[in-house]
Order: C-alpha cells, then sequence, then structure tokens
C-alpha cells in the first residue's frame, strides 16, 4: 500500500480495494464490505482479469482520468454506430464513478476508416453539445480490428482546488489550473492535398497558430505536438531536393515554421545550451493524409512553473541529426516536462530503436520493442530529471500514466504486444497500424507520466 505515489493492484489472491478520490486521498484497504466508489478483483498468480485501461491523477491542482475506450466483443460484427455508443457510455460511466463533476477535454479517436470521421464529428457534436471537447480524428487502425479505439483526457475538480474551462469548439479549449492555462489545438487537414507536403505542413502549423493566436497565445508556448503525415515514408518531390521523402519535408515545413521562433521565453530555469524544442510524434496515417494538434501552456506569472526539455544521453538529439536523414532536422525535444511547484507532467516523444542516431536491431520487432522501451525509461529517470535540474521528477517506466503504441506491421503485433506486457504490464496502452518515420523501424510508443514530489496516481 501506498500513501500518495503510485499504486497498482497486483496482488496475489482474493482482495478488495478502495482507492482515492478527491473525498478520500489516502489508499486503504478492506475485506468484505461494499467500496463507495469502485472494486477491482487482483486474481491469483499476481495476474489482472482485465488490462488497465484507465489512469487517475491528483497530481495538479485538479485531478485527470486518463482513458483508453475500446470496443469489445466481435469487431467485425458491430457498425461504428454501435461502436461510438459503446465506447461514450463506458466514457460516461467511468467518469460518473470516478470523476463527479468532470468534463473531457480531448477525444484522440483512431479510425479503421478514416472517411467515417464526418459521421463521428456529427455524433460526438450531439452528443456533447456546448460541452464539446477537443476531437482529433487519427487514420490509423485499431490493431484489434475495430471501428475506432478513444484516447480520452478527462479534467475535474479536486477538493480544495480551482480549475475554470473554456469550451470553444472541436478544434480548441483551454483549461485554467496549478497557477497556468492550457491551450489544446487540432488542425484536421490542409485546405488542398493538391499542394506539396511542404506547403501542406507549413499551412498547418499557420492553422494551429491562428487558433494560439486568437486567445492571445504566442506558439513558443507549445510545449507539445503530434503530426500525423499519411504514407509518411513514400517518396515525393521537393523544389529544394527534387525526388525525397513525405517526412523529409515535413521535417524541413516544420524547421522553416520554427525559425523564428523562440521556444519557452522565460520559461527554461536555467539557460540551455543548445535550442530548445516541443516535444513531438511524427508518425504515418492511411493514404496521403494530414492531421496536426498541439497543446500550449502559458503560467500566471514566471515563478509559477517551468518548462524542462529532456534528451536522452545514449542518443543524438533529434535536432542534431546529419542531413542523412533530412535536409533539415526534426526538430523536437524527446520528451519534456512542464511542473508547477511540485507537480508536473512529462510528454514522452514517439521514441523507437535508436542509439547514436542509428537504428538498431534491423527486422526484428521484439529487440526493436523492448529498446525503444529502454529508451523511455532513460529518458524519464529519475538520473535523467536530475541531470536536467529537476530532481525528484524522476518516473519509472512502469509508472506512465498510458503509452501509443505504434505498429508499422500488423504480424508484428503480437510480439510487440508481449514485450510491452512484459515490461510496462500496468500502463495503460492502445495499439495502432501506423508507418514510422525510417522504413526499417518497426515500432514506435509515446507516452505521458505525472511526475514530481506531489504526483498521487492509481490506475484502474
Amino acid at each position: 500500500m501506498t500513501n500518495g505515489g503510485v499504486f497498482d493492484y497486483t496482488m496475489g489472491a482474493w482482495a478488495f480495494f478502495k482507492v482515492s478520490t478527491p473525498a478520500y486521498p489516502a489508499f486503504t484497504t478492506f475485506v468484505g464490505g461494499t467500496p463507495p466508489f469502485f472494486t477491482v478483483f487482483a486474481m491469483k498468480e499476481n495476474t489482472i482479469k482485465t488490462p488497465y485501461t484507465c489512469t487517475l491523477s491528483q497530481t495538479f491542482d485538479v485531478s485527470h482520468l486518463v482513458m483508453i475506450a475500446a470496443p469489445e466483443g466481435d469487431a467485425s460484427s458491430a457498425t461504428l454506430e454501435d461502436q461510438l455508443v459503446e465506447t461514450h457510455e463506458n466514457i460516461s460511466r467511468t467518469m460518473a464513478q470516478h470523476a463527479p463533476g468532470g468534463h473531457v477535454l480531448q477525444l484522440t479517436i483512431f479510425l479503421k476508416n478514416y472517411e467515417e470521421r464526418s459521421a463521428c464529428q456529427k455524433w460526438f457534436r450531439s452528443a456533447y453539445g456546448a460541452r464539446l471537447p477537443v476531437c482529433v480524428y487519427i487514420p490509423q487502425p485499431p490493431c484489434d480490428g475495430q471501428h475506432l479505439v478513444i484516447e480520452a483526457t478527462i479534467e475535474f475538480p479536486r477538493e480544495g482546488g480551482a480549475c475554470s474551462l473554456e469550451f470553444v469548439n472541436d478544434r480548441f479549449l483551454v483549461s485554467h489550473h496549478s497557477g497556468a492555462s492550457w491551450y489544446y489545438a487540432a488542425c484536421q487537414e490542409p485546405s488542398n492535398y493538391e499542394r506539396s507536403v511542404y506547403s501542406q505542413s507549413v499551412e498547418m502549423f499557420q492553422s494551429l497558430d491562428r487558433l494560439f493566436s486568437a486567445r492571445g497565445v504566442l506558439f513558443e508556448n507549445v510545449i507539445r505536438t503530434w503530426l500525423y503525415l499519411g504514407n509518411i515514408t513514400e517518396p515525393c518531390f521537393s523544389e529544394i531536393e527534387g525526388e525525397t521523402q513525405r517526412y523529409k519535408e515535413l521535417n524541413r515545413g516544420r524547421t522553416d515554421f520554427f525559425r523564428d521562433i523562440h521556444f519557452f521565453d522565460g520559461m527554461l530555469p536555467v539557460p540551455l545550451p543548445h535550442d530548445v524544442y516541443p516535444a513531438s510524434t511524427g508518425i504515418g496515417g492511411v493514404g496521403d493524409t494530414m492531421v496536426m494538434s498541439a497543446l500550449a501552456v502559458r503560467f500566471d506569472s514566471p515563478q509559477d512553473g517551468c518548462i524542462v526539455p529532456l534528451e536522452n544521453p545514449q542518443q543524438v538529439s533529434a535536432f542534431d541529426y546529419g542531413e542523412e536523414y533530412s535536409l533539415k532536422s526534426p526538430k523536437f525535444a524527446r520528451a519534456l516536462l512542464a511542473a508547477t511547484g511540485e507537480s508536473g507532467v512529462i510528454f514522452v516523444s514517439g521514441t523507437a530503436s535508436i542509439t547514436d542516431s542509428e537504428s538498431r536491431f534491423d527486422g526484428d520487432p521484439i529487440a526493436q520493442t523492448e529498446l525503444t522501451l529502454e529508451n523511455i525509461r532513460i529518458l524519464i529517470d529519475e538520473s535523467n530529471l536530475a541531470a536536467h535540474g529537476k530532481p525528484g521528477f524522476g518516473v519509472a517506466l512502469d509508472e506512465m500514466a498510458m503509452a501509443r503504441v505504434y505498429v508499422k506491421r500488423l504480424e508484428d503485433y503480437d510480439a510487440i504486444r508481449s514485450v510491452c506486457e512484459r515490461m510496462i504490464p500496468n500502463v495503460p496502452k492502445l495499439y495502432t497500424v501506423a508507418d514510422v518515420c525510417r522504413p526499417e523501424l518497426l515500432v514506435e510508443i509515446e507516452g505521458i507520466a505525472y511526475a514530481g514530489p506531489d504526483k498521487n496516481v492509481c490506475r484502474f
């Protein structure tokens, strides 16, 4: 048992646990009786009957619930609407039980058929009305064959805490808590797919910038980006290089857009000897699609918080890659910590089987997954956080709040999943089919982790 920190239900035999909620901040045990919130049955030989799908965090002045909602049963026989209803009811039921008074901030919807996003948009607009969260529709089929899998981020007040929300539309939302404003933004697609990948990329970044600037937020406050690029490793034409690759043109567009942006100006705890960038994922999707989303933060005053970009000592920083990987190197941090007081959240960028700047274990999905997770472990470990000036903010690998696992080849899914269940068994995970930015890489993993001396996290 623990009072604070991270708690997992991994005891052998039969047991009942009463779990922390805003009104009951301590974890306690009991045998028999009826718990006021929820019961988890932990079964023999330290195994869990149902994998964790939710992480509840009371790390900041508000509570956050990160949830993976996946339809159950025979995916092939259910309709899209059936699965929309099921996942929405799952989210609503979980919120009623564990997030009283909560609101959904963002839904990230991974779609088997991207053309079904219009039906999804209509359905969610009807379901949420004026409290419509930011909705990001991703052209990546779930590995288990469902029409969709949803990652939901939910926020609700803690006892003694305060928060306020501004619902703008399904592309923008503002949350204020813990001495900071947090801005969620999404751009679903460029205006014209006939334009070059470079032009589409710049346009999408400009669209995100307009969403932020409409609320008086500079792009230098963006701490996390997600870039979904269909056919990411396929060839395309560049007016600079001639025949090149779609991902390289995305990187060129990002570099040119970032050129005059001084990220986190006044938000770094100490000056750094290199350029700094947001955490990011650049991952594939079906077709020639492009989707972007981003998160920005602005502290009420400089002393209220800080931003710490994190690098992996076993890897060359992505922004220092040589031209053999891209004419303009990928401009992102390996991970990034956003901290207010003794609380923080670490955003782990898309991570793969790379040391130094070289891909490792060509053709071996098991070894690639193991190295990918080891890279994440090094990134978020206490020794790395201390080396970056934030001792006490390190997190163990299996303490992550959630992970997205992008599987290049569906035939590798079982092997990749077996490694994830062995190395991060307690982390809620979702698996989608998505190409990775180098042809030889078979898996990419990203995640988030709540951090700091005040972290208080449980899973169910």
